[in-house]
């Protein structure tokens, strides 16, 4: 029985990594909370067998990451998502230095006229709303503020 639970946790992997990748973690997640319990030995030989194949690859899966939602995020918000997804705070930031930065003022500057801030009729009530939500993103706040005060110039 302990061979046939092994190939089905291989095979299971196999079938969750054909849709999209997984950081080892995740996978390690979907076999331990899935409807068939798998016990920790064979999770560990599935996912050994994965990596074998480079199916699953941390540092690969965070420079996809990082090239995908670096003009959508700033950087702590896009740190922080790999951290919660279990990727190592090293290949993070080797993805991040392999990685051509999108100036967070431009970024800054696309979500204001995202979400149509005027600075002419902005009353304070309404910077105030501009500056929590850029915060809520997770840009610095001396950069909101900056571009707060150029944008209003």
């Amino acid at each position: 029985m302990g061979y046939d639970l092994s190939k089905r946790a291989k095979l299971r992997c196999m079938h969750l990594l054909e849709r999209r990748d997984y950081t080892e973690k995740q996978l390690r997640d979907k076999l331990r909370l899935g409807k068939t319990q798998y016990p920790p030995e064979i999770i560990d030989e599935a996912i050994a067998y994965v990596k074998g194949y480079r199916y699953v690859d941390d540092a690969r899966y965070a420079r996809q990451y990082v090239e995908c939602m670096k003009v959508k995020k700033s950087r702590r918000q896009i740190e922080q998502e790999l951290y919660l997804r279990g990727v190592e705070r090293s290949l993070v930031e080797a993805a991040f230095e392999e990685s051509e930065s999108v100036p967070e003022e431009e970024l800054i500057r696309g979500w204001m006229e995202k979400r149509h801030y005027q600075p002419e009729s902005a009353d304070e009530a309404e910077k105030r709303r501009m500056y929590a939500s850029l915060a809520r993103k997770g840009f610095w706040g001396a950069a909101i503020g900056r571009c707060m005060k150029a944008y209003d110039e």
